[in-house]
C-alpha cells in the first residue's frame, strides 16, 4: 500500500492525504505507532478533518476497497504501473531526442522531456522549453486532443505527471500510451504548430510516422576565453515574422498569430535565438548571439514606456551575463530606448548601429542612381523622417551632392518637426562651410557663394539665423507635408520609425530612385507592381566576411546582415567596447570611422535587394526599359 512497504522500513510516524478521499472528499490523516504515540502529541496535534464523520467514512471505506481480496486493487495497480512504465520505456528509447526518461512506481509515474534548441533546432518548441514552460504545452495538448488529463509538476518544469485514478482499465491504460507516443511523434517532428493549433482551433497538420531526425547542422562552438564577444537584440517586426522563424507557423493567419502569441508573450523571457562567429579578413573573430525580445514593433511601440524599457534591460543583461561585451539595438529596440540611451547604463557597451546604417544607406543610393544614369548633381533629393538619427545623418551627407534637398518631418508632431527641422538645415549649412567644399551640387555653390553665410567657427546659433534670412532663396526645403513634396524628388531615402507604410505609388516622381532603410518598411508593397518606372532599394544590407552563417532566418541569405548588426560585428572585432550611435545626432566623423573599419575587415555592400529579395539583372532591365518608355511617352506628348 505505501513504498515504504517495498523499502523493509516502518516508519514511527507517516502523514496521508488527498488518496484516502478516494478522490471525492478531502480528507489528511497523521498514523503513528503506539510505541511513539503520547497523550501529549494527541492534545496538541490539530487537523482540519478533526470531527468531519463524513470525510473519516470515506476514508474507512477507501482502506476497505484496497485491503479486500487480499489486496486485489493494489495488485492490479502494480501490474498497470508496470505495464505503463514498460511501454513508456519503449516510447522513450523510440523518441529520446524529446523524452529523457520515464521513472515512477505503481500508478504514480513522471515523464521527463529532454528538448533543448540544439535537438530541436529552428523551432520555438526547443525555445519553449529552454523558457520552462514546455510541459505546461504538452499537458494541454495532450488534454485539449488526446483527451488524456496529466499534468505538469510544480517543482520540475520538464517532468509531466502520469496519475491515472486506480480504478483505471487496462484498455484505459492503452489508449494513454497510444495518445503519448502520438504526442511524442509530433513533439519530436519539432512542429510546433502541431502543438499550438488547438490553442486557436486550428486543425493540426499532418505529422508522418515514424518522424525523421532533422537535420541539425554542426553547433557553433562556444565562445573562447579571451575571444571578442557581441550580441544583438532582434525582435519581429511583424506578425508574419514569427512564421519566417519556423515554417510550420505557416498553417497560421495573421489573427491566428497574434491570438496565440497574446497568449504567451507576457511570460517569454529574451532568448538566444542563434550564435554566429565572425572572421574579419585580418584573421580577428568575434564570436556572437542573437538575442530575440517577442515583441512586434506595433506592440514596443504602444506598450508602456516602463514596460518596454524593463523587456529590453532584460535582454541587454541576458547578453551581458552570456558574455557580451557589446550589445547593438535592431529596429524598435533602438526607438523605444530613444536610440539606445535609455540603456547606456547597464553596464555594457551599447550601439543602435545608425552610423554604418546611414554610410551604407548613402552608398547604395550613390550607386543606384550611378547605374540608372540619374546625374545626381542635378537632382531633388528627399529624405523622409528626416529628424530621425539616420535621416538627420543622412541628409548631411547627401546635401554635398545634390542640387536640391527635402528634408520631411513628421507631421503627426508638427511644430516640434519644424523647429528640429529649423535647426537640421542649420547644421547642414554649418557642415558644408567648416568642410570647406570646392564642388559638389547646388547646395555647396550656395553656402560656399552666399555673401552672407557665417564664418566657418560660428556657433550653430549664427547658422539658425542666416538660415532664417535666406529661406526662400535656398535649395534646402523643410516640410511635413509627405504627399505635396514627396514627388517633387528623384532621389528619395526613407528612414522613418512608422509602424505601417507610409510611401504608396502615387507619391512618388517618374523615374525616382528610392533607398528604404526603414524596417518595418516605409515604402509600400503595393510601389513594386503599379510603378514599374521606380527603382525600390532596400538600404544597409550588407555581406558580412567570409560569408559567416548568422543561424537564423531574417529574410536574408547566408552571409548577409544588415548594417546595423555589421556595425556591432566591427566594433567587436576591433575591440572597441564603448557606446557608439547613441542618440539622434550622429556624428559625421564616426560614420567615416566605421566606412573605414568596413574596408579594413570585409564588410561591403551585398548588391542590391528591393522589397528583401535580390534585384535580379531582369528587373533592373524591366525598370530600364519602363523608364525609356516613360520618357519617350513625355516627348511625343510635348512634340
Amino acid at each position: 500500500m505505501f513504498a515504504c512497504d517495498s523499502a523493509g522500513i516502518t516508519p514511527d510516524i507517516m502523514t496521508v492525504a488527498k488518496a484516502l478521499g478516494g478522490g471525492i472528499m478531502p480528507i489528511g490523516a497523521c498514523l503513528s505507532t503506539e510505541q511513539v504515540y503520547t497523550e501529549d502529541f494527541a492534545l496538541k496535534h490539530s487537523s482540519t478533518f478533526a470531527a468531519n464523520t463524513l470525510a473519516c467514512r470515506v476514508g474507512l471505506r477507501v482502506l476497505e476497497l484496497l485491503t479486500r481480496d487480499d489486496r486485489q486493487l493494489i495488485k492490479d495497480v502494480e501490474r498497470k504501473g508496470q505495464y505503463l512504465l514498460s511501454r513508456l520505456s519503449e516510447i522513450q528509447k523510440k523518441y529520446s531526442r524529446v523524452i529523457k526518461e520515464v521513472r515512477g512506481r505503481g500508478l504514480m509515474i513522471g515523464m521527463e522531456l529532454g528538448v533543448t534548441p540544439d535537438n530541436l533546432p529552428h523551432s520555438m518548441l526547443g525555445i519553449i522549453a529552454e523558457q520552462e514552460f514546455l510541459s505546461p504545452i504538452v499537458s494541454s495538448y495532450l488534454l485539449n486532443v488526446e483527451h488524456l488529463r496529466v499534468a505538469p509538476t510544480l517543482n520540475g518544469a520538464s517532468v509531466v505527471r502520469l496519475e491515472p485514478p486506480l480504478i483505471i482499465s487496462d484498455e484505459q491504460c492503452r489508449m494513454a500510451i497510444d495518445s503519448i507516443e502520438r504526442m511524442a511523434a509530433r513533439l519530436s517532428s519539432g512542429n510546433t504548430a502541431s502543438f499550438l493549433a488547438h490553442l486557436v482551433g486550428k486543425e493540426l497538420p499532418a505529422i508522418p510516422l515514424p518522424v525523421k531526425e532533422p537535420i541539425i547542422t554542426p553547433p557553433i562552438q562556444p565562445a573562447q576565453e579571451g575571444e571578442e564577444r557581441f550580441a544583438f537584440l532582434i525582435h519581429p517586426l511583424y506578425l508574419r515574422n514569427y512564421r519566417e522563424f519556423e515554417d510550420s507557423l505557416g498553417i497560421f493567419s495573421a489573427q491566428e498569430i497574434k491570438n496565440l502569441f497574446d497568449r504567451v508573450n507576457d511570460i517569454i523571457e529574451p532568448f538566444v535565438v542563434a550564435k554566429t562567429r565572425i572572421t574579419s579578413k585580418t584573421g580577428k573573430q568575434a564570436y556572437g548571439e542573437f538575442i530575440c525580445v517577442s515583441r512586434t514593433s506595433e506592440e514596443l511601440m504602444n506598450m508602456p514606456k516602463e514596460q518596454a524599457f524593463k523587456e529590453l534591460s532584460s535582454a541587454v543583461n541576458l547578453a551581458k551575463q552570456r558574455g557580451a561585451k557589446i550589445v547593438g539595438l535592431g529596429a524598435y529596440t533602438s526607438v523605444v530606448t530613444k536610440g539606445g540611451r535609455d540603456l547606456r547604463n547597464l553596464g555594457v557597451a551599447i550601439t543602435t548601429g545608425n552610423s554604418y546604417t546611414v554610410a551604407a544607406a548613402v552608398e547604395a543610393t550613390l550607386e543606384a542612381a550611378n547605374r540608372l544614369g540619374v546625374p545626381i548633381c542635378d537632382t531633388v533629393a528627399a529624405i523622409v523622417g528626416a529628424t530621425g538619427a539616420i535621416g538627420r545623418a543622412t541628409a548631411l551627407l547627401m546635401a554635398e551632392r545634390v542640387n536640391s534637398l527635402v528634408l520631411i518631418g513628421n507631421p503627426n508632431n508638427e511644430e516640434h518637426s519644424r523647429r528640429r527641422l529649423q535647426k537640421l538645415i542649420a547644421e547642414i549649412y554649418q557642415f558644408l562651410n567648416r568642410k570647406g567644399l570646392q564642388s559638389g551640387g547646388a547646395i555647396c555653390d550656395f553656402v560656399r557663394n552666399h555673401p552672407q553665410v557665417p564664418d566657418p567657427e560660428a556657433p550653430l546659433e549664427q547658422y539658425q539665423e542666416f538660415a532664417a534670412l535666406v529661406v526662400k532663396e535656398s535649395p534646402l526645403i523643410y516640410t511635413v507635408d509627405l504627399e505635396n513634396y514627396l514627388p517633387t524628388a528623384d532621389v528619395v531615402v526613407t528612414a522613418t520609425s512608422q509602424v505601417n507604410s507610409l510611401i504608396t505609388p502615387e507619391m512618388l516622381k517618374f523615374g525616382a530612385v528610392v533607398c528604404d532603410v526603414a524596417r518595418p518598411a516605409d515604402v509600400s508593397m503595393e510601389v513594386k507592381d503599379a510603378r514599374p518606372d521606380v527603382l525600390v532599394i532596400d538600404g544597409g544590407v550588407i555581406a558580412v566576411p567570409s560569408g559567416a552563417d548568422l543561424g537564423w532566418n531574417f529574410g536574408f541569405e547566408k552571409g548577409l546582415a544588415y548594417a546595423c548588426m555589421s556595425e556591432t560585428m566591427m566594433l567587436a572585432l576591433e575591440g572597441l567596447y564603448e557606446h557608439y550611435s547613441l542618440g539622434v545626432d550622429i556624428n559625421v566623423e564616426v560614420i567615416e570611422l566605421f566606412k573605414n573599419l568596413a574596408k579594413k575587415h570585409g564588410f561591403k555592400l551585398a548588391g542590391f535587394r528591393s522589397f528583401d529579395k535580390p534585384l535580379s539583372e531582369e528587373t533592373w532591365n524591366d525598370v530600364l526599359r519602363a523608364r525609356a518608355e516613360g520618357q519617350k511617352q513625355e516627348a511625343v506628348n510635348v512634340s
